[in-house]
């Protein structure tokens, strides 16, 4: 071999171990970062709580208020129509929707020529018939006379005492046609049965009407009822509401009758007046009527100005309080607090459910009235999935309202 390929050699085994020396380094290094890089700090799982949002529990005594709504409707109503056909001659200037009268006030009247006519010849007719029934009592007195003489026989009597029955008859008649006439010409006058006011008039003067046509509707203005749907349980609340109105003892329940008018809410005071006497099929709830006896008054400010309170009007849509018996002691939570009808959770101290069970004693809206509270604690409103007696939780607090 000669010496340049010796030397050769020599310089192609230095390259290999340099390579292999940067190989080695280059792994060691890598084991070096892997072994001295910093571990991230382990710490335990934190189990997170249920976050639930709570209200007060407000507490009450005395008697509940059993709210409804309703239409105010007239206690009387009733439509005005012609019994008879004719002209219609009159219309009162007060017989107009919205206008008032009084008892006994002519509103209307029908041509009375042709019922007076009638009348006058029902009067000549019965004239007629008493001087025929004159003339037949004087001749059987006659008949009779004679025949004690002996000089008629008894068949003649008993003529006369036919013609006597037959005047009679025709009399009875008669008098029966007169007072039927009387009657017609009576109606063509149409008086007001109670004072009132009109609700609404079909009639022009000219016009010519039939019997039974609706010529206006007038309802008594001096007491109006709404009717209140109520459930089992609110009627319930309410003192002996089966009582005879307005008889025994025990007083009407009093109630409250609110109408909002114009942006402001005004009031009247009312009563209990009856539950009617069948129960609604659909919904399975009574109508409690209340009772309003001065509705012309002007409205009483609850809120909003008072320079033009309204009466209370048929149709207006109202909002009725009526005063329940007294329920005792009692704690109001929010409706979507009740759980199951009939149990509540409540947030102890500690910030753990307690799950109590409640009487329900009425369910207003979205309040609940109901016993066997103290009144100490906060209701839990938030839906959960599970709870348990005791369960930990965490709490919301409710945003400060802006002043």
């Amino acid at each position: 071999m000669t010496e340049a390929n010796t030397q050769h050699d020599s310089t192609r085994w230095r390259w290999r171990l340099l390579v292999l020396v940067i190989l080695a380094a280059g792994a060691g290094g890598l084991v070096a970062l892997q072994l001295l890089k910093p571990r991230p700090a382990v710490s335990p799982s934190v189990k997170q709580l249920p976050l639930v949002r709570v209200a007060p529990v407000e507490m009450r005594e005395g008697a509940l208020a059993v709210a409804g709504h309703g239409l105010i409707k007239p206690r009387t109503e009733v439509a005005l129509a012609a019994e008879l056909s004719g002209r219609v001659t009159f219309v009162s200037p007060d017989l107009v929707t919205g206008g008032r009268f009084a008892q006994g006030d002519v509103l209307m009247r029908i041509d009375p020529e042709p019922f007076r006519a009638a009348l006058a010849q029902a009067v000549a007719e019965r004239q007629s018939a008493q001087a025929s029934l004159e003339l037949a009592e004087q001749q059987l007195k006659r008949t009779e006379q004679l025949i004690a003489q002996n000089f008629l026989a008894r068949q003649t009597l008993d003529e006369r005492l036919a013609s006597r029955d037959q005047a009679r008859a025709q009399l009875a008649r008669a008098e029966a046609v007169e007072k039927s006439r009387q009657i017609d010409l009576d109606r063509t006058v149409i008086r007001a049965p109670f004072k009132g006011r009109v609700l609404s008039e079909k009639v022009d003067p000219g016009e010519t009407v039939q019997p039974g046509k609706e010529l206006a509707r007038i309802f008594a203005d001096d007491t109006l009822e709404i009717a209140v749907s109520l459930t089992d349980r609110e009627v319930a609340l309410i003192a002996d509401p089966w009582r005879t109105p307005g008889g025994g003892k025990q007083p009407d329940a009093s109630a409250t009758v609110t109408v909002e008018h114009g942006g402001a809410r005004y009031r009247w005071p009312a009563r209990v007046d009856r539950v009617e006497a069948a129960v609604d099929s659909a919904t399975r709830t009574f109508n409690v009527v209340v009772r309003v006896d001065n509705p012309g008054a002007r409205g009483e400010p609850v809120s909003g100005g008072a320079e033009a309170a309204p009466p209370l009007l048929v149709g207006m849509y109202a909002t009725v309080e009526i005063t329940g018996r007294d329920a005792g002691r009692y704690a109001l939570v929010p409706r979507r607090a009740l759980r199951d009808g009939s149990r509540v959770w409540l947030l102890a101290d500690g910030n753990v459910v307690a799950i109590r069970p409640v009487i329900v004693i009425y369910d207003a809206g979205d309040e609940t009235a109901v016993a066997g509270l103290d009144g100490t604690s906060r209701v839990i409103v938030s839906d959960l999935k599970v709870v348990t007696e005791g369960m930990p939780v965490r709490v919301l607090e409710a945003k400060a309202r802006a002043p």
